[in-house]
């Protein structure tokens, strides 16, 4: 999901399309719920905050 993201969006800003902003928001909701339900079920979160992050950048430095 993240890899796909990052390449269809690099494609687009390069080829001066639209950024798909709504897969982006998309991505970064179901990382934060992922997140939150490996916290509840006590379990490792760091390689999901590790994507968010990539996530993150797309958001705020290619938008």
């Amino acid at each position: 999901m993240v890899i796909d993201l990052y390449k269809q969006s690099f494609t687009d800003y390069v080829n001066g399309n639209t950024v798909n902003v709504d897969a982006i928001l998309e991505a970064q909701e179901a990382l934060s719920n992922a997140i939150i339900k490996a916290r509840i079920e006590n379990t490792g979160t760091e390689f999901l905050e590790h994507l968010k992050a990539d996530i993150d950048y797309l958001k705020y430095n290619i938008l």
